[in-house]
């Protein structure tokens, strides 16, 4: 049995505003945590690194949906700005199936279920997932148990998408409705957010925010984007992570851990692709203004230097290839982006009076 989904194709989006507009760090900022998309991360950063006022304040928790945090969250819901991360829904959902086998947080949610564990080798994981992804398959359309952890269906729209308090499990289970997302409103959500980090792209996302947050930027801000943000002397600063030098990874656990995943059995890889049709709309579109985004960044209107680099989209290039029918070059994608940006009449208009401004605040001696 396979999963269908209504998946209703999006109005062209409108996204330029997460480069056109500063974010202010005086002011508060609202991160939706989506369970297993460096959410831990980026509350992380933004609290604790960076000090800014940040909503939730705690790495762990209950996750919210963006409609909840953003409209009735009585410590979010004035925020400023409104943040997100997302992640390749195909790694997203073996991220979610090794949280649940591996982390002390999921071998206590599920020791009651028949959640699949044959073993800790290399080998037992794909067995494993295998058979996880196989008991949702078998539901169809059924979504009453979810072996007491995630649902691996479209996890990302849902969180764009939902009304409801916690939208990523015990809704959930008692209902089928979001099992058609309505795309045209998560596009139009996904489009409204003032900031939208890739978990694959983390460091290139901290590049954007530390550059939108101007020149009131907490100094380790202005520090990383100066000293780390730039192909040609990054390698040697990121080596030293630190809070220090603004690099920060929450890690829950390290097992499971794999550096591709192309490699899974075609069975499995198949299986996946059920539970990720409308997550993979969302995701590439985003990757897409992302690439946008990290042209125009590069570009002389902003820090002119490169900040994407060649050895990160070599070593995605291959991973990134099953979106869009398996046709999708993510290196393509960035030269594309650059060239658009760079062409005669580009996407972005002049910069504006405010924009200019924003750039002279940033020049340094």
């Amino acid at each position: 049995k396979t999963m269908r989904m209504l998946l209703v194709s999006p109005p062209p989006p409108n996204h330029m505003h997460r480069i056109t507009t500063p974010l202010d760090p005086t002011k508060k900022f609202s991160f939706v945590h989506i369970a297993k998309c460096a959410g831990a991360t980026w509350i992380r950063l933004l609290h604790t690194v960076l000090e800014l006022n940040t909503c939730p304040e705690k790495e762990q928790g209950a996750e919210h949906s963006l409609f909840y945090q953003k409209k009735k969250h009585p410590r979010c819901k004035d925020a400023d700005y409104t943040l997100i991360s997302l992640r390749s829904p195909r790694h997203h959902v073996w991220s979610q199936f090794i949280m649940c086998k591996y982390s002390p947080w999921g071998v206590n949610v599920t020791r009651d279920s028949d959640f699949p564990r044959s073993g800790n080798e290399y080998k037992d994981d794909e067995v494993d997932f295998d058979s996880w992804l196989g008991h949702f398959v078998s539901m169809g359309n059924k979504t009453n148990n979810d072996l007491n952890c995630y649902h691996p269906l479209n996890m990302q729209t849902r969180a764009l998408t939902s009304r409801e308090h916690k939208p990523f499990r015990p809704y959930f289970r008692g209902g089928g409705a979001e099992l058609n997302p309505n795309m045209t409103l998560a596009m139009n959500t996904y489009t409204a957010l003032d900031f939208v980090a890739l978990v694959e792209f983390v460091h290139e996302s901290q590049c954007m925010l530390y550059y939108r947050l101007g020149n009131k930027a907490p100094p380790v801000a202005l520090s990383y984007l100066s000293q780390s943000c730039d192909c040609e002397k990054q390698q040697g600063y990121l080596q030293k992570s630190s809070s220090r030098n603004g690099t920060v990874h929450v890690q829950h656990h390290n097992m499971g851990k794999r550096t591709n995943l192309r490699d899974l059995p075609p069975a499995s890889l198949s299986k996946v692709a059920n539970f990720i049709s409308a997550d993979s709309v969302i995701y590439l579109n985003a990757l897409k203004h992302f690439m946008d985004e990290m042209a125009w960044l590069e570009s002389d209107n902003a820090l002119g230097r490169r900040v994407v680099c060649d050895d990160v989209l070599k070593k995605w290039e291959p991973e990134l290839s099953y979106l869009d029918g398996g046709r999708f070059n993510v290196s393509q994608l960035y030269r594309n982006a650059v060239l658009k940006n760079e062409a005669v009449d580009p996407f972005l208009p002049s910069p504006s009076e405010a924009q200019q401004q924003w750039k002279s605040g940033r020049q340094r001696d």
